[in-house]
């Protein structure tokens, strides 16, 4: 995977009345609302009668009317708008990644594969390995740090597992968004230099850093050692800096943080190398929300002909994104909402072969199924479920 040095590329995403809301577009939004209010009672019962009809409980009576019927008109629906390029059907990705409480044994594992509903012609089947807290969900080799092992699976078991059951293994490792490690190890991660401890974002979390050689050496060791049990592809998230405030980057004081993108770039690139000796391939996970908020750098070094996967987690976005100038509303259906997503980052992700991850606690499967099912009508059909 080539990644290209350069400096930290602006995302200026374009204003969308529909999509995004400033301030002042939240008033007249409440004017245009009154107004469409007093203009039901107008119209009566050709927007009113709907309404009420779509609100009524399941066994209300029926109210009587005596109404003349009027021809129907002609409906015609609007076309499907084309937002990426359909991967043929034969290279689609179609994923499903089970949970750090699945993956425990090889009969947790049996047990997650069998509830996976059979006519999605699904493929693959995903585990986390390394969570974005840092621990370790697998018995690893590198023994220094053995308060991180939660799990006490070998990885031949996990392959092989999956594999018996028809399916072809995939691993998740999370990058930088570590908060056990360097909360130990300061020189892991960030050096508070007012505190003298390790720095923590505005969630008290520490966070790993690409300037620490110590801590590439060790999810260097990681990626080699996953890669070299039989995963056919891993996936790497949270190849990113934390948000550092104007006061954060005061204390940290380190210049290199003025223009941090080259050391996302030597970092993937590694990562990159290393998996790839093991005839394993790597994906590039991005947060839809960072992309929104012109916060995925590692895209602007990232060569087109690569695959990403795009997070878009539908419980993360449900408060809404907010850019800094303006707030991205996400309140409607699971399928509303991707359709939304897709749309505003589809020039950020153009020319990436794209997978997308659906993911939300708050959703049950036949709705994440029935947006996966209308997201590949845009052109996005492949995608990975959790």
């Amino acid at each position: 995977m080539k990644f290209r040095n350069k400096g930290r590329k602006i995302y200026k995403t374009k204003e969308k009345n529909y999509y995004g809301k400033t301030p002042l577009g939240k008033f007249f939004s409440g004017v245009l609302t009154i107004i469409l209010i007093a203009g039901v009672g107008v119209l009566g019962y050709s927007v009113a009668g709907p309404m009420i009809d779509y609100s009524r409980r399941q066994g209300d009576e029926e109210p009587v009317e005596n109404t003349v019927a009027e021809p129907a008109e002609d409906v015609t629906e609007e076309p499907v708008v084309m937002l990426h390029e359909k991967t043929p059907e034969n290279d689609a990705y179609r994923g499903v990644r089970l949970s750090e409480y699945e993956i425990s044994t090889p009969e947790a594992i049996k047990t997650a594969i069998s509830r996976i509903p059979q006519e999605q012609n699904i493929e693959y089947i995903e585990v986390p390995l390394k969570l974005a807290d840092g621990r370790i969900m697998y018995a690893t080799e590198w023994t220094e740090f053995p308060e991180l092992v939660t799990a006490g699976i070998t990885l031949g078991e996990i392959t092989r597992t999956i594999k018996k059951e028809g399916y072809k293994p995939v691993a998740y490792m999370d990058i930088f968004a570590d908060n056990i490690i360097p909360s130990v190890y300061s020189d892991y991660g960030y050096m508070d230099t007012e505190s003298l401890t390790a720095w923590k974002d505005g969630n008290s979390k520490t966070w790993a850093s690409p300037y620490s050689e110590t801590y590439m050496n060790y999810v260097d060791f990681i990626a080699q050692e996953i890669s070299g049990a039989g995963f056919e592809k891993i996936i790497c998230g949270d190849i990113k800096f934390p948000d550092f405030t104007e006061r954060d980057l005061i204390l940290l004081d380190d210049n290199r943080l003025e223009n941090p993108v080259p050391a996302l770039s030597a970092a993937a690139g590694m990562l990159y190398n290393t998996i790839t000796a093991n005839n394993s391939d790597m994906f590039l996970e991005v947060d839809s929300a960072d992309i929104l908020s012109g916060k995925a750098d590692i895209l602007s070094v990232t060569d087109k002909k690569h695959t990403i996967v795009l997070d878009i987690n539908l419980d993360g976005i449900i408060s809404g994104v907010n850019t800094g100038k303006t707030v991205y509303e996400f309140i409607g259906t699971p399928t509303e909402n991707i359709s939304k997503m897709l749309y505003l980052v589809s020039e950020d992700i153009s020319g990436f072969n794209v997978i997308v991850r659906i993911s939300g606690n708050s959703y049950n499967t036949s709705d994440l199924l029935r947006a996966v099912w209308d997201m590949a009508e845009t052109g996005y059909n492949s995608f990975i479920l959790g």
